[in-house]
Formats: structure tokens, sequence, C-alpha cells
């Protein structure tokens, strides 16, 4: 199969990043039509950000369009104070989510520190540490419910552990963590002198500024933001962190040396956004209570007819279920490209091999011929899987 590199190659991780170039060049290929179920947020609402930013900048420049330079914007930080219940000094805007994952690795820690990540995750949060020179390892948060179980955690710990680091709603599956668990969590933490980084890109799926940890109360605790998964909005590049103040004094110290320089013109048009949230946050909620129903019978079908393991219902945007009798979901994946013209993500890139990210923010026609599709490879690899009696990635490929 021509267009997939070495990222499918034999081993348990390949780069999320990586894959998703390689499954775009395979579907360029056209046929026989795809249907993309890798998204992990609702689509980008292009037309909305255009009205949006004609209307502001009509008569010209409007007064959001106001220096950021070693700042924060002062209308981002108003609308996100209010928005998720917190104080203004706990804020900083960053270039993005993953910018803020790094300046909280390079403000906080320091050589020798581990970080401690949750498995399956991100690769974006070891990748960060690695760039970093710092160590990592992963606790585990076990199919199929996804816990942030707090014994686990503890017992993950090790003399250098600096930080933790998990994301809620969690990547890939889509699962809330009740916010007194994450209390638990940060108190156990801190009696330990260990900080919590909450990676809270998904959190408003969960509902509009969904209850989140008190950063002057849980001093250890960072909680990261972003309009790209929110929104849909990845063109505005603008993220943010929430911290206590003794955290954030250190944060704006580093970021002051190195991230001083985000977008003038991208945070002003966040700040647009931010102003007409209701707008955007509609939009969103409108095609989530559209897919929702549907991702949820298809998948449920998949369930029944011993396909998937999964449970439901769903929360998030993302689900990540088992795929029942297939250990190498990254040859799954190609050959559902290949074959079906549907793109998952395999588990592998999460480091979960046997499982697949599907994104379900789709217009809902769309969702349900691409789940359609999904069912229908499925019960075509499980009966080649059959008919072969050998392991999957030996015996099928995507000929």
């Amino acid at each position: 199969m021509s267009g997939i590199n070495n990222t499918f190659a034999e081993g348990t991780q390949i780069s999320y990043a990586h894959w998703v170039r390689d499954a775009i060049t395979l579907m360029r290929s056209g046929k026989p039509g795809q249907v993309s179920l890798f998204e992990s947020s609702v689509p980008e609402p292009s037309t909305m950000l255009a009205e949006t930013t004609l209307r502001a900048f009509r008569s010209g420049p409007p007064v959001t369009f106001t220096s950021v330079f070693m700042r924060s914007h002062p209308d981002i930080v108003s609308h996100l104070a209010a928005r998720y219940q917190v104080r203004a000094g706990n804020i900083r805007c960053t270039t993005g989510a993953t910018t803020a994952v790094s300046l909280a690795y390079g403000a906080l820690l320091s050589s020798g520190d581990t970080i401690l990540i949750e498995q399956p995750g991100f690769d974006i949060f070891a990748n960060c540490a690695r760039d970093a020179g710092l160590e990592f390892d992963f606790f585990q948060r076990r199919a199929p419910h996804f816990e942030v179980i707090i014994n686990d955690v503890l017992e993950a710990l090790t003399p250098n552990t600096g930080m933790v680091v998990l994301s809620n709603l969690h990547n890939p599956s889509g699962v809330l963590v009740d916010v007194e668990v994450l209390a638990a969590l940060a108190e156990a933490l801190n009696d330990r002198n260990v900080l919590l980084l909450i990676d809270e890109v998904y959190q408003d799926y969960a509902g509009i500024g969904a209850a989140g940890l008190d950063v002057e109360r849980h001093s250890n605790v960072i909680r990261i933001g972003s309009m790209t998964k929110t929104f849909g909005l990845n063109a505005l590049r603008c993220g943010w962190m929430f911290a206590s103040s003794d955290v954030m004094s250190r944060l704006r110290a580093y970021c002051d040396r190195v991230d001083f320089g985000v977008s003038k013109l991208a945070h002003c048009v966040a700040a647009e956004v931010l102003a007409n949230a209701h707008e955007y946050d509609t939009w969103r909620d409108s095609i989530m209570e559209a897919s929702l129903p549907v991702a949820e019978v298809e998948l449920q079908g998949m369930v029944d007819r011993g396909l998937l393991e999964l449970e439901l219902p769903l929360t998030g945007c993302t689900c990540f279920p088992r795929v029942v009798g297939v250990q190498d979901t990254r040859a799954l994946s190609r050959w559902l490209i290949a074959r079906h013209g549907v793109v998952v993500v395999p588990g592998e890139c999460f480091g979960m091999a046997g499982h697949i990210r599907i994104g379900v923010a789709l217009n809902a026609d769309k969702l349900k011929n691409g789940l359609e599709r999904l069912a229908a490879g499925l019960q075509e690899y499980a009966e080649r899987i059959e008919a072969a009696e050998g392991p999957v990635g030996q015996t099928i490929n995507a000929k």
C-alpha cells in the first residue's frame, strides 16, 4: 500500500501528527470517497469567523486591536474570567494550548524532574517533555471507563516527579473526570509537592464553563484551554493558562522571556469571538445535539454486533472504543481508508493499541455515512480475520 511511510511500521507508539499527515496523503487518492472521523473538534466556523472579523474592522481597527506585547489581551482575560469564573490575575494568554504546555514545563520544572502523564493520552505531552530535556513516565487510565484512579496516580509517583498531566475531557476517550476526583487528586499531590496540569481544551463539550478547580484554593493546579477545540478555531492560535497567584508569577516571568510576541491580530479577533461567544457556543452545541444521537445509535449497533467495546452514552466529541479481535489498529486504520474510505485514528497514536479514536463532531448526515462505512469495514475485517485464522497484521493487508 503506497502513501503510508514508516509511521505505520512496527512499534507500540506512533506520532499522531505524522499519522495525520500520512492519512491525508492516502485520502487524497480520492478512492472510494473519503469520510474523515479523525477530527477532534467541530469544523471551523469559517463564515461566522469572517462575519465577526468584518464587523469588527468595518470602520477601521477596533479597540480590541491593542498591544499584547509582554501581556495578555485585556479583553480576552475579561471574557475568560467571566466565562470560567476565574480571577483575572490568574489568567495568562498564550499562542495556543500546545505552547501553554511547553511554557508550563519550562517555567515550573527543572532538569532532573519527571513528568507523570496519562496513558492513553495525546503524545504532545510527552513530546514537549522530551524537547524540554525532561524525563517522563505514565500512569494508566484503564479501558473501558478511562477513569482517573487516585491511588494509581500516587503509586506511579517517584521522588523526582514534579508534575502530573491529564486531560479533562479525556483525549482520546472523551470521558469527563468529576471535579471532586480532581480536587482530591490535587490535594494529594500538593501534600507531595507535585504540580497538576489539567488540559481542558475539550471541557466546554460537557457544558459551557463546565466546573473546574479553583486554582487559588488548589495552588498546585494549572488549567489549560484553547479556542481550537472549543470553537474549532485553530486559525486564531489563542490559548490560555489558569494558575494561582504564586504559580502565575513564575509563568509570567518565563513567558516574558520566551513567549512575549503573541499575535496582536489573532488575539484581537479572538477577543471579538469571545465577545460574541453565545453565537459560537450555539453553533457548536447545535452540531453536537444533532450528531450525538446519530453517533450513539450507530456505535451501539457496532457494539451489539460484537465489533466494538464501548461505554455509552458519550460526553465529548470523541470516543475510544476497543476493536474486538484486533490488536494492530495501525493496519486496520490503513485498511479502512483504502477499502472503505473512512478515517479513524489508531490507538497506537495514544499509546493503546487495539483501540480507535472516532470523532463525532460532524454534520449528522456525514457522520451517519462515515459510521456506516466503519461498521461495514469492521464487519468485513472481522470476517477476513476469521477466515485467515491468523494474526491480523501478518495475514490481512490493504491490497
